[in-house]
């Protein structure tokens, strides 16, 4: 019985009616050929089931193929890191790409070598030695939200406008009968809470309102979010709004409103600053921020995928913005306002 031979990146040439570089210039989505040739050659690839063989494009290309993804200590208990990452995973095997997981060491401790083409830092924050050890090497860098001034230049940026929609609350808030909104936000610094935490400043100097601000550590998550929410609502002219910033921390935010005696979604209206598919489902259920951790990891890979392969050389830095929505629901609808949840 005779053996079947692979499929050649010649035979998709053949095929598609182009030249060997044309048609590997097409599946490596480089510049140089046309939409429609690109098209062609990706037709007769799927026609012949080709797939190229990345250890031998490495190979010429002086590559690894492999990407290293630098995430938070606390990368491991949260969920959008987790989706974050499996993004990045999804549009990394779509191009023969290996990811790399790294989450920071909690005790500082140098990090062997690293054989990699590009490094993605989600959330990096100044002072972090494991990243500037990451960065020594000189390898391209593409940061998910800012990277700090005190490291070098990154090669790309993906952002999201996480002021515009901690507005959008807040406005939202005002709108359903709030006057004393707070917020309680991580102590450890990152670009996003800061974000956060500024557009909350400036929203309360437009309004006239007190900053209520509250920091939390996310060690020790539960009992540190129970003791700031006592304490914005133990007072004399207690919050009658509260964005929780950190992922989950939100659900101690509403069972320690009722010893309080609060309703959440009536006298107490209550947000979080990221969304999870738990929030639909509590009682009552939790107006918050959809980040589309998914799709933010997905970008930084792609950005990732267009560095190294240099498609538009000398134009500085590339940045992506991914846009984010405030999903409204029954926890900050006020009072005779309940409705179906989103």
């Amino acid at each position: 019985m005779p053996v079947k031979r692979p499929v050649t990146l010649q035979d998709v040439a053949d095929l598609a009616g182009v030249s060997r570089g044309a048609a590997s210039f097409a599946l490596t989505d480089r510049t140089g050929v046309s939409a429609a040739t690109r098209e062609r050659v990706r037709a007769a690839a799927a026609e012949l089931g080709y797939r190229p063989n990345p250890t031998a494009r490495n190979l010429r290309a002086a590559r690894t193929g492999i990407i290293v993804v630098y995430l938070p200590s606390i990368a491991t208990t949260l969920g959008y890191y987790t989706e974050a990452a499996f993004g990045m995973v999804d549009e990394a095997l779509e191009a023969g790409l290996l990811v790399t997981l790294l989450p920071r060491p909690a005790n500082g401790r140098p990090l062997p070598r690293i054989d990699a083409d590009g490094i993605i830092a989600i959330d990096p924050v100044p002072g972090d030695p494991v990243l500037e050890q990451l960065l020594a090497p000189g390898l391209p860098v593409v940061s998910g939200e800012a990277m700090p001034a005190e490291y070098r230049a990154v090669a790309g940026e993906v952002r999201s406008d996480h002021a515009a929609a901690a507005r959008e609350l807040l406005d939202h808030f005002a709108e359903h009968g709030a006057r004393a909104p707070a917020i309680i936000v991580p102590e450890m610094f990152s670009g996003w809470s800061d974000e956060i935490t500024q557009a909350y400043r400036d929203w309360c100097t437009e309004h006239g309102a007190r900053e209520r601000i509250e920091a939390v550590a996310v060690e020790g998550l539960t009992d540190s979010t129970i003791a700031a929410t006592r304490k914005l609502l133990g007072e004399t002219d207690p919050a009658d709004a509260i964005i929780s910033l950190t992922e989950g921390s939100v659900l101690n935010v509403i069972t320690s409103a009722t010893e309080y005696g609060r309703t959440v979604g009536e006298d107490l209206l209550v947000a979080a600053a990221v969304d999870s598919p738990a929030l639909r489902y509590t009682e009552p259920s939790i107006t918050a921020i959809d980040l589309h951790p998914r799709t933010f990891g997905r970008e930084c890979m792609r950005v990732m995928r267009e560095v190294l392969d240099d498609r538009s050389p000398g134009e500085g830095a590339r940045r992506r913005d991914v846009p984010i929505d405030v999903v409204f629901r029954d926890s900050t609808r006020g009072r005779g306002r309940a409705g179906e949840r989103a």
